[in-house]
């Protein structure tokens, strides 16, 4: 399809994929291995899309679907380590361990806070595995709604490392966007919420929070509002987000989550219908104990069973990085 081309092209352009063997990504494999990796349980919304895409395709006979929790420890995650070198270190032992255990053929980062850091581990350097991160499906879903209004205006939300970073904003300037129609809000502690209730009290406290916050920085709530969730948990609360704008009477013309493009990049137009039936299989590995995960599995237990399933039996490997 054109999406998937026209992010190939990006990707390729931009560096964004690593590896020598761009052009021909994946088109003519029989069976892929694709690793999803994100710092805790957001990126199972991003392996859920792509397996709701794969399934009754026929682009491939066979797609192992892998999940890696990235986490280090069951209680803390990226945004605790006190530095940006040991945050970069510590995912380039991730991707390390990633491609010695399961040898994909890609990798996919379902995390924004690693998205703006994996360029810069030696792994991404030194490996012809192709690796692609969420921060560029994002900065093209957010350009493409401001390119639809000149008046409109984007709220960039994320975790503390994602924001920080700057990644979605300079993107967006390096396009010609105006600073005055960028607006960035960290939300601190939001993914831990949300992955223990992600419509408890706690958590609808947070996001209203972090909504206000965000509506002070506008300067004329009239114009037309896009908000972008760049972290892939953010996602699993959408009607929260949703209720809090309502709340402050403020309209939203559209709540934007890159998690539904990471899987473009695999369909090629080419591979359509090349087979009869796409059998796809499904596996969660963890470093740690999986805290909360009843609460990611009752998101997926009635529309993706399998997924559910895979995540209440995941496999743990202390030796995974």
């Amino acid at each position: 399809m054109i999406v998937a081309l026209v992010l190939l092209l990006f990707f390729r352009a931009t560096g964004c994929i690593n590896g020598d063997d761009r052009d021909s990504l994946l088109v003519d494999r029989k069976e892929i291995t694709v690793v999803i990796t994100d710092s805790g349980l957001g990126g199972l919304a991003v392996m859920d899309d792509i397996a709701k895409k794969l399934t009754g395709s026929g682009y491939y006979e066979r797609v192992n679907l892998i999940f890696v929790n990235a986490l280090f420890d069951a209680d803390k995650g990226y945004n605790a380590l006190p530095s940006r070198e040991e945050k970069i270190n510590m995912f380039n032992s991730v991707l390390h361990g990633i491609e010695n255990r399961f040898h994909p053929d890609i990798i996919l980062i379902g995390c924004n806070t690693l998205s703006v850091l994996f360029e810069e581990t030696n792994f991404v350097k030194r490996s012809d595995t192709p690796v692609v991160g969420i921060v560029q499906p994002g900065v093209e879903l957010m350009a493409n709604r401001l390119l639809q209004n000149e008046r409109s205006v984007v709220i960039i939300t994320g975790t503390e490392t994602t924001i920080s970073e700057g990644s979605h904003r300079k993107a967006l300037l390096e396009k010609g966007f105006s600073g005055g129609r960028i607006i960035t809000q960290a939300c601190p502690e939001l993914q831990s919420y949300i992955e223990k209730d992600p419509f408890g009290e706690d958590t609808q406290m947070l996001i209203s929070y972090y909504v206000e916050e965000a509506l002070s920085q506008l300067t004329d709530r009239a114009n037309p509002l896009y908000l972008s969730l760049n972290c892939s948990h953010f996602g699993y609360s959408e009607k929260l987000w949703q209720q809090a704008f309502d709340d402050a009477g403020v309209d939203l013309e559209e709540i934007l989550n890159p998690n539904t493009l990471m899987g473009d990049i695999l369909i090629p137009e080419k591979n359509k219908n090349r087979f009869k039936k796409t059998k796809i299989t499904r596996t969660v590995y963890s470093k740690v104990v999986i805290k909360n995960k009843e609460s990611i599995y009752d998101l997926f237990k009635d529309s993706s069973p399998e997924l559910a399933e895979a995540l209440m039996h995941y496999v743990i490997d202390k030796d995974l990085f």
